[in-house]
């Protein structure tokens, strides 16, 4: 397990010496119906950095970077041929670009753009790795070869094991400066696995790289749930033999209970000020969805009904919960006012819906049901309407989180044997699995992105 220095996001840990954006075109209307991928060619990256494990380091780098942007669905992405790849001078490679400048060299005037518009290559990403006394440098360039100038141009700095933080990074770049919106590459995942015999939480990148252990209860943890700012986790834990609530620190390590009322103390659901937790209690003898501060204090209880209620998950706007209830007869997926109002009943499809989740632009609500001939991945609209089916032929599919931009889902699927993290687009198609650790992978939860006042 790695030291508490790595809860610290990747901002902290690469050092960003040049920035450089020459111009503010927005390359890519990702919201027009008449949306059209975006032809963008990845010239290998070179490198003097010493190789990692059977891939030479600007091969990884390449490759990370093609994986980003291909899993955004924006790009069409070209390879180039061997005789493409000779004709650029790599970024940095002109006798201007100094370490510690103000402005990046572009390294315009030694590319022969030519080729990749043959190629039909509107964008072009091109980076140099050079490894140092001990640290790790990647210069990446984002050229436009039509106007034959430069977009982006950065510089990072950090340990031959940040490469793939320093790709996820300027992969947000490129987003940012063709789209106008910001990436999810640098995000994080937050899920349950039994790799080490118990049910601990563990942290990966997007993608599923660098996986570490967040907690060593020698328990059974359950149901994580990060703050709106990404500092701050509540999850249940059995840690002292009842299922109660717990509040970690992302960043310190710091841990208390926050609720250990007699009975259950699960599912907790953060509104989206991070003022308060919703969660499921039993104490008074029957499953119920309250609110309370992150602290434990001024619990509300918001439901009321002989029926369980549980698994409550905000709207964007933090106006209204989605919950599960069986109260009429099964589990099925409702709505309410955040104070508990207007109850409504969402889904009348399958016998068995649960872990309601929420888009981050509020239109659409994903879910789990027993429907489709298995269990699977549903959407609809957040009024009940658009039912979907996403998956199909995966086994077990269960407990659904959005991504921070809201075009992607994480979940869990027993698809190859036990269960796994897998991420797919919010269309269903373009599945990949995330986890190959031994033991179950389940509650996966995608933390959002780190506010800047947080870092």
């Amino acid at each position: 397990m790695k030291k508490q220095a790595l809860f610290l996001p990747a901002l902290l840990l690469l050092t960003l010496f040049l920035a450089h954006h020459l111009s503010a075109k927005v390359y890519i209307d990702i919201r027009s119906p008449s949306f059209r991928k975006f032809p963008l060619a990845i010239s290998t990256f070179q490198s003097s950095a010493p190789t990692q494990g059977d891939m030479q380091l600007g091969e990884r780098a390449s490759e990370i970077l093609k994986n980003d942007l291909d899993i955004s669905g924006f790009f069409s992405l070209i390879t180039p041929s061997g005789s493409v790849e000779k004709e650029p001078r790599p970024p940095g490679s002109a006798p201007s670009s100094k370490p510690g400048e103000d402005r990046p060299a572009t390294g315009v005037e030694s590319l022969d753009f030519q080729p990749w518009a043959n190629l039909g290559a509107e964008a072009l990403a091109t980076g140099v790795l050079s490894f140092r006394d001990g640290s790790l440098t990647m210069e990446a360039r984002l050229y436009d070869v039509m106007k034959k100038e430069l977009i982006v141009g950065k510089r990072y700095i950090g340990e031959i094991t940040d490469l793939s933080r320093m790709v996820h990074r300027f992969a947000d770049e490129i987003i940012f400066a063709l789209t106008g919106e910001q990436g999810f590459f640098q995000t994080k995942i937050i899920f349950v696995s039994q790799v080490g015999g118990f049910k601990e939480l563990y942290q990966m990148d997007f993608d599923g790289r660098n996986v570490f252990q967040v907690t060593n209860h020698k328990s059974i943890c359950l149901s994580p749930r990060v703050s709106p700012d990404g500092t701050r986790v509540a999850f249940t834990s059995y840690k002292f033999g009842n299922p109660d609530l717990f509040l970690r620190n992302l960043q310190t390590g710091e841990e208390k209970r926050i609720a250990s009322y007699p009975g259950l103390n699960i599912s907790p659901a953060w509104s989206p000020d991070g003022k308060k937790i919703a969660l499921t209690l039993s104490k008074d003898g029957n499953s119920e969805i309250y609110t309370m501060n992150p602290d434990g204090t001024e619990l509300t209880r918001v439901t009321n009904h002989p029926a369980i209620d549980v698994s409550p998950t905000w709207s964007p706007d933090g106006q209204r919960i989605a919950f599960v209830s069986n109260r009429g007869g099964n589990p099925q997926i409702y709505v309410m006012q955040a104070s508990g109002q207007n109850i409504q009943r969402l889904t009348f499809e399958g016998n068995y819906n649960t872990h309601p989740s929420w888009s981050p632009r509020g239109e659409r609500i994903a879910f789990d049901a027993t429907m489709g001939g298995g269990r699977n991945i549903c959407l609809m609209n957040s009024d009940g309407s658009d039912l979907r089916i996403l998956t199909a032929n995966m086994g077990q599919c269960e407990m659904p989180s959005w991504s921070p931009d809201g075009r992607h889902l994480i979940f869990s699927a027993t698809r190859d044997g036990d269960p796994r993290i897998f991420l797919m687009n919010a269309e269903g198609t373009r599945i990949k699995r995330l986890t190959f650790q031994r033991g179950s992978d389940t509650y996966p939860y995608w933390i959002p992105r780190m506010r800047e006042s947080s870092r």
